[in-house]
């Protein structure tokens, strides 16, 4: 393992330009984001969740560049439980999903991308998770629903079914993200 990378992951915390050097880093050589990968998938590592945030960072830069590993990130989603790696794939996705419907995407998503992405969201949504990676999702899902046509109803119908209990982030998010839908609708 790469003890500067290790030392770079350990130092990552909220000062910015710590997060900028790093991220830096890593957009220069992007070989090292396979070991950032592999580090982020040990959840028994206390550096996993910095690993994935690292990610996020980088995909804020560069989302192709984070996209190239989308089916390790897929697996990162799918088989964690660990809110500070969840939060940050669920902004990953977030992010990729905001590039794809840009008017200049740098990615492209196959079929299969917006199945996983969608069903995953769709697990974050109704398991009990932190408010972001909820958020993040309700936005991804949003955007995947203008093409997928079930997403959109599924969607509503869950946020309506869980606002009562919901935070008020939560609450915010949703009543935001339900009224894009009933515009939709009406328009």
């Amino acid at each position: 393992m790469n003890k500067k990378l290790l030392e770079g992951l350990i130092d990552l915390n909220t000062i910015p330009e710590n997060r900028k050097v790093f991220t830096q880093q890593l957009i220069n050589q992007p070989q090292l984001i396979k070991e950032v990968i592999q580090i982020a998938g040990d959840e028994k590592n206390e550096i996993a969740g910095k690993a994935v945030r690292a990610l996020e960072l980088v995909c804020k830069k560069s989302n192709a560049l984070i996209f190239q590993h989308k089916t390790e990130i897929y697996k990162l989603a799918k088989n964690s439980n660990r809110d500070d790696i969840i939060r940050p794939i669920a902004k990953i996705f977030e992010l990729w999903t905001l590039n794809f419907y840009s008017k200049k995407p740098s990615i492209l998503f196959q079929p299969n991308d917006k199945e996983k992405i969608t069903a995953i969201c769709f697990d974050w949504i109704i398991t009990p998770q932190k408010v972001a990676p909820q958020a993040y999702s309700m936005q991804t899902l949003f955007l995947l629903g203008k093409e997928i046509d079930w997403v959109h109803q599924e969607l509503k119908l869950i946020l309506e079914q869980n606002y009562a209990t919901g935070t008020s982030g939560y609450k915010a998010r949703a009543r935001k993200i339900i009224g894009k839908i009933e515009k939709q609708i009406t328009s």
